[in-house]
């Protein structure tokens, strides 16, 4: 019999991107769906309040919204999150998951994660379902790569160290299905260009998208089947993420 799946989006970019904002956004849906919600450390997540009380997250003490704290979920919380997936499906009340990483988070072993969990757990485990990755959406500050990465240029600067902050910002943007140019509005017409140009050089298969706000249309990036494991399990990305 095939496993029921709940997709999962999961949100990347770096701090101040606008990713909060985006998921706030994403509670305030009008079609009625049901958002458990994962993040990295609650401090650091402005989430509305009035989602909170009014359902959109069911709150706390209710387990639908869930701190991975102490560590990153690319990294030591690994087993923290397959069980906190786990837990959710079990409840049986929510349609989707939202992981908001934090904004120093690698997408690669956190998608990594996700797809591979469900393969290595025994089906009595998952009676109620697994967890079906649907797409990573990067958050990229329009106006944080103008005023500080040269508009893009100086992620393709050579000889990047690995710990280098670039270094991260491609990553999150290579290992993408989906791109959002936020604050689009506060560059020019030339200067955006300009950065769509050199992310498309960086990740061409990715739909980017601009906003102001994180206001996007959700059927853009929600249940987008966009997020496919056996094409991006023989990337080289995805090889190193496994190493």
């Amino acid at each position: 019999m095939e496993r029921q799946e709940t997709p999962v989006l999961l949100l990347t970019g770096y701090l101040g991107s606008g990713k909060t904002t985006l998921l706030n956004r994403i509670l305030k849906n009008e079609k009625g769906i049901k958002f458990a919600v994962i993040v990295n450390d609650i401090g650091e997540v402005n989430i509305d309040a009035s989602l909170i009380e009014n359902g959109g997250v069911v709150g706390q003490k209710d387990d639908s919204l869930v701190a991975l704290q102490n560590g990153c979920i690319c990294c030591t919380l690994k087993m923290d999150l397959v069980q906190q997936l786990n837990d959710i499906i079990n409840q049986k009340k929510f349609d989707y998951i939202v992981i908001e990483a934090s904004g120093i988070c690698e997408p690669a072993p956190i998608a990594q994660t996700i797809s591979t969990y469900p393969r290595m757990i025994p089906e009595k485990i998952m009676k109620n379902g697994v967890a079906r990755l649907d797409s990573i959406v990067t958050v990229v500050d329009v106006l944080r790569m103008r005023d500080e990465f040269g508009l893009g240029d100086a992620l393709q600067k050579p000889n990047m160290g690995e710990d280098d902050l670039e270094s991260l910002v491609i990553q999150q943007i290579e290992f993408c299905n989906i791109i959002l140019l936020n604050k689009a509005s506060e560059v020019s017409p030339d200067e955006l260009h300009h950065l769509r140009a050199v992310i498309k050089a960086i990740q061409p298969k990715a739909e980017i998208y601009d906003c102001n706000y994180g206001d996007v249309d959700l059927d853009k990036i929600l249940n987008t089947h966009l997020f496919n494991f056996d094409k991006v399990a023989t990337s080289a990305r995805w090889i190193e993420a496994m190493e």
